[in-house]
């Protein structure tokens, strides 16, 4: 990650905020080519605009000859009213599109880390770049919602500048009579002191600014925690979820405490560094700047006001000059502070960049997978071993197990054995560095990615149903098979559930989109998730604890009538609870990351193995659970 300390080239910069340009553009099609057309049609009416005023104030104070004055006030009535109209449906053009940008520029990320190998996703490095890439965002705008901003005033500031040097020249070029004592003014040397003295004064707030928004962002990081606290002290006593702890707990003078050291260690607070910050120097910085503004200000009035008193010029001009001279000052200091901005800017989208830009390591395949009606599908393991990343502890040793057809699997052991880990190398979430994983005989690397997880329906214990309607939910889709969807349901123990929803299928999970949504159980929620795997129809079903919130007797329901529910697929369960694996024809026993017994349930107990002392050790709560018995498929 960048640290925000660190110097940047002005070179680097550049080539940092193109490529940002570049890639935002391309995500919002014409977009910036948008802004300067309407920046520049902007700057153009506002000169206009200013030119036309200055003659009239002209003519007021000279001839006042009506037709002329009728002229300027209509031209200026017509053009106020034509630009109105434009600069409306400019406007609301922009406004759509600024709208677009920002979703797109929040789906950039988004598209990526959906995109990016699995390992890299669960990688604890790769989630906090993530996380602070939306934090600097979030706190001040910096990433690539600054680029939108910064390019937008940048040239708008530029266009202005270049307007008020064309209506600013007569006020260089009209001269002081000859006869009058202020004759001086025309002199080369009296023009070069007033544009060193006006740049000199210009620069006083530009530089003030930027050394402010260096410091300001050399402390991203502590604002960044400042945040994470009060994020998390903020919201806490109004999350459903912590208020039963809270409660229960009497967590309230724990609270009081931690909250009262999050006031002494939040940057943002007062006496933090951000307020001593601008209680010193941040504020001497603020004045400096003002002051900069102000005394520039005064060399400007200064210049104009002598030249027309010297006759060089009249009150109109005197309007247009002063008004362009401002217009130029604030153009280029703000001109100035941009640029730095951007150079500033740039080391956070060096982060930006830096997640872009993780490798997709894994091999994506190019054969296709075989589509077979008979689910002719064949896995094996063949002597496989994996580390998890950043990890030295092999999570799977020397593993080599083959499924046969229709095979129902259950995946057993202690936490920590390897049998999560085994199951996320079977739909390549992660690729083993060591030994083969083959499909029909085929190293599954070597297949289209894409395919070869289609061939895969799973429920992860830690699954999510989203806050949609249930047979979204269901089929995954908005697109929904309502008859496959209902037997789905039914298949899974939610068919009770089902007929007494008003709604049917078209029922909101949650009151998040909807108040009349439901809260369903924990339960309730594993049928659903499990419905969502069987809708999916693939020829490997994987249930990770896919039993875990049902009580035995809904549990014993479900896999009473599995074998019909899933058919000709391969089944594999992991499970804790060893009374779910009698219906299975084989049993592999994980320990220490590797597959210490293999078989079905009374050849595992006869071997008096591991097997038989995890079973022993649950085999007293059978009985009470009053499980019926199952027959082995």
């Amino acid at each position: 990650m960048a640290n925000k300390s660190d110097k940047m080239s002005w070179k680097e910069a550049f080539e940092i905020n193109v490529r940002a340009i570049k890639l935002l553009n391309s995500k919002n099609r014409l977009m910036f080519p948008y802004v300067v057309i309407k920046v520049l049609f902007e700057t153009v009416f506002s000169y206009a605009s200013l030119f036309v005023t200055a003659r009239l104030i002209g003519e007021l104070a000279g001839d006042r000859r009506p037709e002329k004055l009728i002229f300027w006030a209509v031209f200026q009535l017509v053009s106020t009213a034509v630009f109105a109209i434009i600069n409306g449906v400019m406007d609301h053009a922009y406004e759509v599109k600024a709208v677009n940008f920002w979703n797109n520029m929040n789906r950039i990320e988004d598209e990526k880390f959906m995109s990016m190998d699995y390992g890299d996703v669960e990688d604890q490095r790769v989630r906090d770049l993530r996380d602070q890439i939306a934090q600097n965002r979030n706190w001040t705008g910096w990433g690539f919602s600054r680029i939108q901003w910064c390019f937008e005033s940048l040239v708008s500031n530029l266009f202005s500048v270049f307007g008020a040097v064309a209506l600013s020249v007569g006020l260089i070029v009209n001269k002081v009579p000859e006869e009058s004592p202020l004759a001086f003014l025309n002199s080369p040397l009296a023009v070069l002191g007033f544009l060193v003295l006006m740049i000199l004064c210009a620069s006083i707030s530009p530089f003030f600014t930027n050394k402010r928004n260096e410091k300001y962002a050399s402390l991203s990081d502590k604002a960044r925690f400042g945040n994470r606290l009060f994020s998390h002290f903020g919201f806490i006593r109004v999350n459903p979820d912590a208020m039963v702890d809270y409660r229960m707990y009497n967590q309230n003078e724990g609270f009081i405490k931690h909250y009262n050291w999050l006031k002494s260690a939040n940057p943002w607070y007062s006496g933090g560094i951000f307020d001593k910050y601008y209680k010193g120097l941040g504020g001497l910085m603020n004045i400096a700047g003002e002051f900069g503004s102000k005394l520039l200000m005064c060399v400007i009035y200064l210049f104009v006001c002598l030249k027309a008193l010297g006759g060089a010029f009249g009150l109109g001009e005197v309007t247009q000059y002063v008004g362009a001279v401002t217009k130029f000052v604030r153009a280029f200091t703000y001109s100035i502070i941009m640029l730095n901005t951007l150079k500033v800017n740039s080391k956070f989208l060096k982060d930006i960049f830096e997640f872009l830009d993780i490798p997709n390591k894994m091999y994506q395949g190019t054969l296709t997978t075989e589509k077979r009606r008979d689910r002719k599908y064949n896995i094996e393991f063949k002597d496989v071993s994996f580390k998890y990343p950043n990890s030295d502890r092999w999570a799977l040793r020397h593993v080599s197990v083959k499924f046969e057809v229709g095979t129902k699997l259950a995946v057993v052991g202690e936490n920590g054995s390897g049998k999560s880990t085994f199951i996320k190398l079977l739909c390549r979430l992660y690729d083993p560095q060591e030994g083969q994983i083959l499909l029909n005989g085929v190293d599954i690397k070597k297949y289209r990615y894409d395919e070869y997880i289609a061939i895969f329906s799973v429920v992860f214990q830690d699954f999510w149903l989203m806050s949609h309607q249930l047979g979204q939910n269901v089929a995954g889709s908005c697109d929904v098979d309502e008859a496959r969807a209902i037997k789905c349901l039914e298949d899974a123990g939610f068919g009770e559930r089902l007929r007494e929803l008003n709604d049917g299928l078209e029922t909101w999970l949650g009151k998040d989109f909807d108040e009349d949504g439901i809260i369903v159980s924990g339960g309730e929620q594993q049928k659903i998730a499990i419905a969502r795997a069987l809708y999916k129809d693939a020829p490997f079903i994987v249930l990770d604890e896919p039993t875990a919130s049902l009580d035995p007797i809904a549990e014993a329901e479900i896999y009473k009538n599995f074998d019909e529910i899933v058919g000709d697929r391969t089944a594999i369960y992991i499970s804790h609870r060893l009374s779910s694996c009698r219906f299975c024809r084989d049993i592999l026993v994980f320990e220490d990351g590797g597959v210490i017994e293999q078989g079905d349930h009374d050849s595992l107990i006869e071997a008096g193995g591991r097997y038989k002392e995890l079973w022993d050790a649950q085999a007293k709560y059978y009985d009470k659970e009053n499980i019926p018995p199952m027959e082995i498929f």
